[in-house]
């Protein structure tokens, strides 16, 4: 397709997947990004999709993060130009659109970035059957009147053989106060919707603090250092209490 010159045209098989991602994901690197369209069939050519990302942040649909520094590659999050043009493609949410006061906070970037490189490490490993963003959980709660039990990192389908099993993701960067735990205890407990929910935390001492946090909660949940489950993903060690032996979270999914 020829664009006009000094104009911005839309492809809707392109340019929309490519917003798409970038609003769900909140923050993504390049690199990142350039993995997502790889695997969705959607940009092949690196010059290609290099000349579509700098178009797209030259017109304002994307924002390229200046203040984030060691992801590998510039850093973009979606402009109030680019969640316009998803909402006119039908692309609407409750949590992220363009009357939203504020964009998602450089302070999530690490946070988003290691969700990215767990979906990306599963994608690789042709495990991932289904992957619902925060973006998309958190909307879907505002709205249905039999929403999940919290707004998770991710509520994730996986192969497991021939079939597939669905599980809630936590990814614990940094520890939370008193009170938040106690919100989350009792979300937890109160979960009807997911049958296991495995929190990834960035380090053994949140690991463990995890675990303390959580002894009280009778549901099925694992934690694991995201690490490793970023290299082992569903032959990861998973911690299930205190106590309790480690199993290998495809077990506990089975």
């Amino acid at each position: 397709m020829r664009y006009a010159k000094g104009g911005l045209v839309i492809s809707a098989e392109r340019d929309i997947p490519l917003l798409l991602q970038v609003r769900n994901s909140r923050f993504v690197s390049h690199a990142q990004l350039f993995e997502f369209m790889t695997f969705g069939g959607v940009d092949r050519s690196r010059n290609s999709f290099n000349w579509r990302v700098k178009r797209l942040v030259k017109y304002g649909q994307l924002e390229r993060c200046r203040d984030v520094y060691g992801a590998g590659s510039a850093v973009y999050r979606i402009a109030r130009g680019g969640i316009a043009l998803l909402e006119h493609h039908g692309q609407f949410t409750t949590v992220l659109h363009s009357n939203t006061e504020h964009l998602p906070h450089i302070s999530q970037a690490f946070h988003s970035l290691e969700l990215n490189r767990i979906q990306l490490g599963l994608a690789r490993a042709n495990l991932l059957a289904g992957w619902q963003s925060e973006v998309e959980i958190a909307s879907f709660n505002t709205i249905s009147r039999s929403p999940y039990g919290k707004d998770y990192d991710a509520i994730i389908d996986v192969w497991v053989g021939d079939k597939t099993a669905r599980f809630a993701l936590e990814y614990e960067r940094t520890l939370k106060s008193v009170r938040e735990y106690e919100r989350i205890r009792a979300a937890l407990q109160a979960e009807r919707q997911v049958g296991c929910i495995l929190y990834l935390t960035s380090g053994v001492e949140v690991l463990l603090h995890l675990l303390e946090e959580f002894r009280s909660v009778n549901k099925s949940l694992a934690f694991a250092n995201a690490r490793d489950f970023a290299k082992e993903l569903l032959d990861t060690p998973v911690v299930i209490g205190r106590d309790a032996p480690s199993a290998r979270f495809r077990d506990l999914l089975q």
